[in-house]
């Protein structure tokens, strides 16, 4: 896929990205320049690690929106693991369109609900653009049109707009990285284990039992189970060995 790096959308994004301060800013940024090309509303998620876990399950993907209709986000948070554009991301390098999704046999009934409540918004027509960063890292981009907007009615996404939107993509990404933006990213990794959580587990991960542990950290048993109770609870674990995975994945231990 061809990228026209002289495009005068994208050097408009170079230039106004090298005088944001935040990722909101940024966010703003990239929101009107999907806007130049005809569309709505656009999102971007970013995940700091790899988003599949150890035990196959999927951190869920929380997205960062511009132009989104009203109450939209209170009810998106069940479909954050099993959104089926966030998924499709893991089969392709190139933008996609949300009609070949859609299209798909292999869509499951909860997939259907999510683009059911998307379509409910009046969501129905985006290019979703996905990019694999080093060490597992992820970071996705749609751009969407609304039913009621002319854009929406229908025709398919141009080669020429998936060019421009990857270059758009490419070049977003690379300046957040640039100017150590990544980190206002709002995600929905856990990073908030306290540190006698984080040393309990890591205690755990060794092979060493509540009683043990309670010895190396001079605290009673009860209380080396209830942190291992609560930071069970923050990284959204059915059991211990369930919060091991989970934290050595996402580093915190």
């Amino acid at each position: 896929m061809q990228v026209n790096e002289s495009d005068p959308l994208l050097s408009t994004l170079a230039q106004r990205m090298t005088n944001v301060q935040t990722f909101d800013e940024a966010l703003d940024v990239l929101s009107d320049a999907t806007k130049d090309m005809g569309f709505d509303s656009v999102l971007y998620g970013y995940i700091p690690v790899a988003p599949r876990l150890p035990n196959g399950d999927w951190l869920p993907l929380r997205l960062n929106l511009r132009n989104f209709p009203a109450s939209f986000e209170r009810g998106w948070e069940k479909f954050m693991k099993v959104d089926p554009f966030y998924r499709a991301c893991f089969e392709t390098t190139l933008p996609f369109d949300w009609r070949s999704v859609r299209r798909s046999r292999n869509i499951t009934t909860d997939q259907k609900s999510a683009i059911g409540y998307l379509a409910d918004f009046g969501l129905r027509n985006g290019v979703t653009v996905p990019v694999h960063l080093p060490h597992g890292k992820f970071a996705v981009m749609s751009a969407i049109t609304c039913r009621g907007s002319k854009a929406g009615r229908g025709a398919a996404i141009s080669q020429q707009t998936n060019n421009t939107l990857l270059g758009l993509m490419h070049s977003f990404t690379k300046a957040i990285h640039d100017r150590k933006l990544e980190t206002q990213i709002p995600t929905s990794v856990p990073s908030f284990l306290t540190a006698r959580e984080q040393e309990c587990l890591k205690w755990a991960s060794q092979g060493k039992t509540s009683a043990e542990i309670a010895v190396i950290i001079d605290r009673s048993v009860d209380t080396v189970r209830l942190h291992i109770k609560n930071a069970i609870r923050k990284l959204d674990a059915s059991n211990r060995s369930h919060a091991i995975a989970i934290a050595l994945h996402l580093g915190l231990i």
